[in-house]
């Protein structure tokens, strides 16, 4: 209607009023407009020719263009307006957090996915070490019952097994340092000589007690008396071995001391003949060195393993199956651990780059908001802006007339043309929409949590073939 009017007067406008052009502004002050103008001198040499005419219908031309100046001031900001609209529309617009608010339900399946696909794929690997694993330990069960054993096997750790052979070495090194000044009495070579050939009767003396040792003498732990009886002349085997290989060393000093051409066979005939008869106080000394390094060595060899025969060696077979099963569990129990941790992460980042979204989002619609309010403040002022121009022409207009007349349209005040911009209720209801999705998912994160861990406790379960309490009744290797 205020447009049909404004297009009214329009029409209507005297022939005998002055065509102005719009003057291009920047801001709607009224005595600047007026200046710019010329409003009030207009209205005056309007008003000397008593124009406009008293039966005029139509604006006159300076009113025309005052309204032409403030709507083409009006277009432009509304143009902008638009702009900043549309830019801020393409900002709202690449906010998705539906999306990320849609993945939390995945979240759980996902997981579930990757958990089923791990099972499967390690299922076969486990169930053959778990079968090893029970296979094992019941044979292990069945040994100590059989030879009534009580107490777990004591066998050193294969570190500990290290050191032991690292002191079979050490033995041998020792002793041969120990012994090559007595024999280097007898060597041309001297001490290096010496040397040589106390280690190499050492490694045989050491060597021999310590495999006797370690494979025979142990039967006298044996609990049946046969194996017993055994083991007690393996003993006595040994110790007559130590005794003699010492006495033979100690023999074969002395031959070396009288430089002998043949030191070994002449040695064995003294043994053989006169076994105690030794040259010197240090042949006898080389004896008790040999026989306690060789028992030791022998000593060496028992404590090398768990004294009862065979028992260490079930025991780390069992051990062994039982570590490979369990380092299998652990390892898939870590996947499948990481796989969840990592699925709560996701968690806690989707609901919370949801909630940043929704966060941005908001602010996106309050700046529109606050551009749609600057410029209905604009339409405001420009309303002002034209009835102030409006009213101070037609007041100088008519207190400068001769013939005291009003025109009639005086009366009349024009409008300006209707400048709708878009609104934003659509983007607050999907605001509302996607805040109460949000807000609804996050009350309901603790349940998928809770999925997450039944889930992970589910496929554990079903990884364990042979409850981990019958394999490891302390239950020490995994909770």
């Amino acid at each position: 209607m205020a447009e049909g009017l404004f297009s009214r007067f329009k029409s209507k406008s005297s022939p005998l009023e002055p065509k102005t052009p719009i003057v291009s502004i920047t801001s709607l002050e009224a005595s600047d407009l007026d200046k710019r103008l010329n409003v009030t001198e207009q209205a005056r040499k309007l008003a000397t020719n008593n124009l406009p005419n008293a039966q005029a219908q139509s604006l006159s031309g300076i009113e025309l263009q005052i309204i032409q100046t403030i709507e083409q001031f009006r277009q432009k900001r509304f143009e902008s307006t638009l702009q900043s609209l549309d830019l801020v529309q393409q900002d709202i617009s690449q906010i998705n957090e539906l999306p990320d608010l849609q993945n939390i339900w995945l979240i759980e399946s996902e997981f579930q996915k990757n958990a089923s696909q791990i099972v499967s794929e390690q299922s076969h690997l486990v169930r053959r070490l778990a079968s090893s694993a029970k296979r094992q330990v019941k044979e292990l069960e069945r040994f100590k019952q059989r030879h009534q054993l009580q107490r777990d096997a004591d066998y050193p750790s294969a570190s500990g097994q290290f050191l032991r052979y690292c002191l079979l070495v050490f033995l041998i090194v020792i002793e041969a340092l120990f012994n090559a000044e007595f024999f280097s009495e007898g060597l041309s070579s001297g001490l290096l000589g010496g040397f040589t050939y106390a280690a190499s009767l050492a490694a045989v003396n050491i060597l021999i007690s310590f495999f006797l040792g370690k494979s025979l003498v142990r039967w006298i732990f044996h609990r049946d008396k046969a194996h017993k009886a055994m083991g007690l002349l393996a003993l006595l085997v040994t110790l007559f071995f130590v005794f003699c290989m010492a006495l033979g060393i100690a023999h074969i000093r002395d031959q070396l001391v009288l430089e002998s051409l043949d030191p070994a066979r002449l040695a064995l005939e003294s043994l053989q003949t006169h076994p105690f008869a030794l040259g010197d106080l240090f042949s006898w000394l080389l004896l008790a060195v040999s026989l306690s390094f060789a028992i030791g060595a022998m000593t060496d060899g028992l404590l090398i393993d768990d004294v009862y025969p065979g028992y260490g060696k079930i025991a780390r077979q069992a051990q062994v199956a039982l570590n490979d099963y369990l380092d299998e569990l652990d390892e898939i129990r870590q996947e499948l651990e990481d796989d969840k941790i990592q699925a709560l992460l996701d968690l806690d980042n989707s609901i919370e780059k949801a909630k940043q979204s929704i966060l941005q989002y908001r602010g996106l619609i309050e700046k529109k908001k606050s551009i749609r309010m600057q410029f209905n403040q604009m339409l405001s002022e420009s309303s002002r802006t034209l009835e102030v121009l409006i009213q101070h022409f037609r007041t100088e207009n008519e207190i400068n007339r001769t013939d005291g007349v009003r025109p009639p349209y005086f009366d009349t005040s024009p409008t300006l043309k209707v400048l709708e911009l878009p609104w934003v209720e659509q983007d607050e209801q999907q605001l509302i929409l996607h805040t109460r999705l949000m807000q609804t998912l996050a009350s309901q994160s603790q349940d998928i949590r809770n999925k997450l861990n039944q889930t992970f406790q589910h496929h554990l379960e079903q990884l364990t073939f042979v409850p981990i309490e019958e394999l490891d009744p302390l239950n020490t290797r995994f909770h």
